[in-house]
């Protein structure tokens, strides 16, 4: 059944990030499509960038700082609280769908009731986007987060997923199951020069700049690019974003390692949060992008999306993924097995030597936030009339 200008609630305590990144877009598709966008959020979302759809500041800022008790239990109850909140704006908005930014099962039990009551119950649709399908991280004893899980799902009518799921995935069979595009994030207009970039981060003539950008996490296996140097001497590296959390490696362990092996002077790295001003630079400057994740990793990456839009070559891998199959069916870049050095080392000097010949267009056709925000309209039911001069969408 259509609606006219429905009104959809997204529930987003990611502040920044892949994430946070993917709420801004696909909220904007969202309200582009007809629909009326209420976002919640954190007072540093994005860092206060601005919106064309609604957003109100009800969540808290996610914890910071080292690794505590204290953190941690400021941690669970932000998580409790923001549950709670977020039931509290479904009841006064009443929202044609609620929508999570992702999937999460962390203290489930603790926050889930209301939401289930509010699914089964009164019959509000809810939805989430299922970044990652595989739940492998256990917090707390196994039977605490078995319980997690499944109960995470019971509000849920249906998931967004970007590629078939691996037989193993924990979505119960009563969930539907959409599979939606994810479109490109934007990477804004290069401030500086390619050559004048290079040159203030110390690149020399005929070496091929190596990017990894966004969350510095264990798993995408940087420490391993940074081993590769040792091999591939005309290839220079640079780290640029901030540590996922504590529990990951800082970025003192990458410059030391860096210095151990005496290639810090072909490596450069920028910790912290970095501006929409800078991320073209970082792109423009680059000659390739690493996406080298581990085996546990099963999701699409965003900044797949920002390489193509650059047209930089990836070097890609992981388990069985949308990531690794839009790689493959576009020729993006080279994809080589997870966790192996010495397949990082031939990897770069593919790239290197090389290139291969992308199909950018191709791949930029198929990733459509508006055909994402149209999916997820039928999918709950609130589809604007597409026939209307006003609002038109792209064939399935």
């Amino acid at each position: 059944m259509s609606k006219k200008n429905p009104k959809v609630l997204i529930f987003s305590p990611s502040a920044r990030g892949g994430i946070a990144e993917h709420t801004y877009y696909q909220a904007k598709a969202l309200e582009n499509a007809g629909a009326k966008v209420i976002c919640l959020v954190s007072p540093s979302f994005l860092a206060g960038r601005k919106t064309n759809f609604t957003t109100i500041t009800c969540l808290p800022d996610p914890a910071e700082g080292p690794s505590s008790l204290t953190k941690k239990f400021r941690m669970a109850w932000q998580i409790i609280l923001s549950g709670y909140v977020l039931a509290s704006k479904v009841i006064i908005h009443r929202p044609d769908l609620v929508l999570f930014d992702t999937y999460t099962e962390y203290l489930s039990p603790l926050w889930i009731d209301p939401h289930i009551f509010l699914s089964r119950i009164v019959g509000v649709c809810y939805a989430a986007n299922l970044h990652d399908p595989v739940r492998s991280f256990v917090v707390g004893p196994l039977w605490w987060h078995r319980l997690s899980v499944w109960l995470a799902y019971q509000p849920l009518d249906f998931v967004l997923v970007h590629d078939k799921l691996p037989e193993f995935s924990s979505v119960p069979s009563r969930v539907r199951i959409v599979e939606v595009p994810i479109g490109f994030f934007d990477d804004g207009e290069s401030i500086k020069k390619c050559e004048e970039t290079k040159r203030d981060w110390g690149v020399e003539a005929g070496q091929k700049v190596f990017l990894a950008f966004g969350f510095v996490r264990d798993g995408k296996n940087l420490d391993l690019a940074i081993k590769a140097l040792t091999e591939v001497t005309e290839a220079f590296l640079v780290i640029a974003g901030s540590i996922a959390s504590s529990h990951e490696r800082p970025f003192s362990f990458y410059r030391n390692l860096a210095s151990e092996l005496k290639v810090d002077h072909r490596c450069k790295f920028f910790e912290g949060f970095v501006s929409d001003e800078a991320l073209a630079d970082y792109f423009s400057a680059a000659d390739f992008i690493l996406l080298t994740y581990s085996s546990k990793f099963y999701s699409q990456s965003g900044v797949l999306g920002i390489a193509a839009k650059a047209r930089k070559p990836v070097l890609a891998s992981a388990s069985p993924s949308p990531l690794i199959e839009s790689v493959r069916k576009y020729s993006l870049g080279v994809i080589i097995p997870p966790d192996v050095p010495r397949e990082v080392i031939s990897g770069m000097r593919e790239l290197i030597d090389r290139p291969p010949e992308a199909r950018w267009e191709e791949f930029e056709a198929s990733a459509s936030w508006e055909l994402n925000a149209k999916k997820i309209l039928e999918s709950a039911k609130c589809l604007i009339n597409t026939t209307s001069a006003e609002t038109k969408f792209p064939e399935s």
